[in-house]
C-alpha cells in the first residue's frame, strides 16, 4: 500500500509539472508547480528508516519551495495591482532561483538531499527541475533581473564541481552535482527551449543509471565507493563516470560541447569561459570519484556475474554513454 501511494502521487507530480509546460500565464505556472510540489511530499515522506531522520530533509525542502513560492507569487500580485515590472521581476526571479538551488541560494540542496532516500534525489535533483527550468522567464524586459539569473546559473556551474570535490556523503556528491546541471540547464534555456528539452532528458536518462547503482549498494560515504558498490555495475559505473567527467566521445561531453558551440556562435565570451572552467574542475573531479570506484581490497564479482535484469541493466548504461554521444551529435 505504501508503494502504491508513493507511485500515485509521484505520478500526479509528473502530470502536474507536464501541464505547466503549455501555460501561457505566469500564474498558471506558479499553480502548477506548487501543485507538483506538494504531491511530492508524500513521496519522499515514504521511508522506512525507523530513526525518521527523513523529516529533516523533506521539512528543508518544503519550507525552501513554499517560501519560494510565496516570493513568485508576490512578484505576479505586484505586477497586477500597480504594474511595477523592476520588483515584480526581482521576486520571481528570487524565488525561481531558490526554488531551482541556484548559487548562491543553494544552501537547502546539500541539507536535504543527504536526508532523502534514493529516488528522492533523482526526482527533486533531475526530474522536477527541467520542468520549472523550461517554464522560468528569462527576464529580458528587466536587464538587471536577466543578469542577475544568468550570473546564478555561471556561479551555480562553477561551484558545484568545487563543492563536489569536498563532499564526504555521496548524497552530497549527488546534492552539488546538480546544482552543475541546473546551472547549465539554465543557460541552455538562453539558447532555447530545444536545448533545454534535450540536455534534460539525456541527463536524467545518465542520472536514473546512475541513482540505480549506488542505491543497489546502499553507498553512504565517498570514501567507501570502492567497496560499496556492487562489483557487476563497476563497468557501467565507470562509463558514467568518464561521461560526466567530459571525456569524448562520451555523451555529456557531446551535450556541453553543444552549448559550448552555442556560446561560441553568440559570441558570449563569459559563457565560454565558464563552461570550460566548469568542465575542467569537473573533469579532475569525477577522476578522483573513479579512482575511488574502482579501488577495492576485496575481490568481487565481475562483469556479467549479476542476475539478468542487472546484466541487461548495466549493458544498457555502458551502450547509453559510450554510443548515444555520436547519435546526439549528429542531431546537432
Amino acid at each position: 500500500m505504501q508503494m502504491l501511494s508513493m507511485i500515485v502521487f509521484l505520478v500526479m507530480s509528473l502530470m502536474a509539472s507536464i501541464a505547466m509546460l503549455f501555460m501561457s500565464s505566469i500564474f498558471w505556472v506558479w499553480v502548477m508547480t506548487d501543485v507538483g510540489t506538494l504531491f511530492l511530499i508524500p513521496f519522499l515522506s515514504a521511508e522506512t528508516r525507523p530513526k525518521k531522520s527523513w523529516f529533516t530533509g523533506v521539512a528543508t525542502y518544503f519550507v525552501i519551495q513554499f517560501f519560494g513560492s510565496v516570493m513568485i507569487l508576490g512578484g505576479i500580485i505586484l505586477d497586477w495591482a500597480i504594474e511595477a515590472a523592476d520588483w515584480s521581476s526581482a521576486m520571481m526571479c528570487f524565488g525561481f532561483a531558490l526554488k531551482l538551488g541556484m548559487v548562491p541560494l543553494h544552501f537547502w540542496v546539500s541539507r536535504s538531499f543527504v536526508y532523502f532516500h534514493y529516488g528522492g534525489i533523482f526526482i527533486v535533483g533531475a526530474g522536477q527541475k527541467v520542468f520549472v527550468v523550461a517554464c522560468v522567464p528569462l527576464f529580458s524586459d528587466v536587464p538587471l533581473c536577466a543578469y542577475a539569473y544568468y550570473f546564478m546559473a555561471v556561479g551555480s556551474m562553477i561551484y558545484g564541481p568545487i563543492a563536489m570535490f569536498n563532499a564526504i556523503a555521496v548524497k552530497s556528491f549527488l546534492a552539488y552535482s546538480s546544482v552543475t546541471h541546473t546551472g547549465f540547464l539554465v543557460i541552455g534555456s538562453f539558447f532555447g527551449l530545444h536545448i533545454v528539452y534535450a540536455y534534460s532528458f539525456i541527463y536524467c536518462v545518465s542520472m536514473a543509471f546512475l541513482v540505480f547503482m549506488l542505491w543497489s549498494g546502499d553507498c553512504k560515504f565517498m570514501k567507501n565507493l570502492g567497496s560499496e558498490l556492487p562489483g557487476y555495475y563497476k563497468t557501467g559505473f565507470v562509463c558514467i563516470a568518464m561521461s560526466f567527467s567530459g571525456f569524448p566521445p562520451f555523451l555529456d561531453f557531446c551535450t556541453k560541447f553543444v552549448i559550448l558551440q552555442l556560446s561560441m556562435e553568440q559570441d558570449s565570451t563569459i559563457t565560454m569561459v565558464s563552461i570550460l572552467t566548469s568542465s575542467l574542475i569537473n573533469l579532475i573531479v569525477w577522476v578522483w570519484v573513479l579512482f575511488i570506484a574502482t579501488s577495492s581490497e576485496v575481490k568481487e564479482p565481475g562483469f556479467l556475474s549479476g542476475t539478468t535484469g542487472q546484466n541487461v541493466l548495466n549493458m544498457s548504461c555502458i551502450i547509453w554513454n559510450l554510443f548515444m554521444g555520436a547519435g546526439f551529435s549528429m542531431l546537432y
